[in-house]
């Protein structure tokens, strides 16, 4: 029954966010599936670190005072960051005996998420100067691979704001602060991956070498990282690193 409560709850909260345009027709359906699978493997007490998340990354910028982008979130963000703790779900709902493991990697998943997303709104706002993570070369604040001590402090108090809501999902604060270390330790991959392995594009127009495959209405030259690791990669492959080293760790 918490499943079907929890299609019907997370479906009217996915439409209320697709009339509203802060998601996508495709990044409502994908909340959806991921709203109902966490409240359907742990109700209410599962739901509120996500929902936290969620909310934190839309009402953070308007607190930092930085403007918030009108851009929809599509399904391909919405996974990026949802679907390893959507697995760990999952995993609760299948293997019943696991439990306390797959909750510690949802709650070590979803705190990267927001380490990472509270990490480019501190850094932005506040991290001048910024470093590349593997050079250590002065970079503007905010680009993919940057560090920053602003940046990281905000990452790691979200970290952990984020692991306290699930300590009655870890079923100890012991484990609860572990999973915010590892939130921690998935942002600095996070960024690691976005330093060396995410793709950049020279744009022939401004001559700017940025994320996006298209800029200023023309097609930017691939001149390094790997051709399809965007960010919604890079964010999906640290949730899922910190998700899978609960499951090492503990197997």
């Amino acid at each position: 029954m918490s499943w079907w409560i929890g299609v019907g709850l997370a479906g009217l909260i996915g439409l209320v966010a697709w009339q509203t345009r802060l998601l996508t027709l495709g990044g409502a359906l994908a909340a959806t599936l991921v709203g109902a699978s966490v409240f359907g493997a742990g109700g209410i007490e599962a739901s509120i670190p996500m929902v936290a998340f969620f909310l934190s990354g839309s009402l953070l910028p308007r607190a930092l005072g930085r403007p918030h982008s009108t851009e929809q979130r599509t399904a391909s963000q919405v996974l990026a960051n949802g679907l390893a703790p959507m697995l760990c779900c999952w995993g609760v709902a299948l293997y019943p005996a696991l439990q306390t493991t797959f909750w510690l990697g949802y709650a070590a998943s979803l705190a990267t998420a927001t380490a990472d997303t509270w990490a480019t709104e501190f850094g932005t706002r506040f991290g001048n100067p910024a470093w590349i993570i593997t050079t250590g070369k002065r970079v503007p604040p905010g680009e993919s691979g940057a560090v920053s001590v602003a940046g990281t402090l905000g990452g790691a108090i979200g970290a952990h704001l984020i692991a306290g809501l699930c300590i009655p999902l870890t079923g100890s604060s012991v484990q609860a602060w572990t999973a915010a270390a590892l939130g921690v330790g998935g942002m600095l991959l996070d960024s690691l991956l976005g330093a060396t392995l995410q793709a950049r594009f020279h744009c022939h127009e401004c001559g700017r070498i940025g994320e996006k495959p298209l800029c200023c209405r023309t097609p930017a030259t691939h001149v390094r990282g790997v051709r399809w690791m965007d960010n919604n990669m890079v964010n999906l492959l640290s949730t899922l690193a910190t998700a899978g080293a609960i499951l090492i760790i503990r197997g």
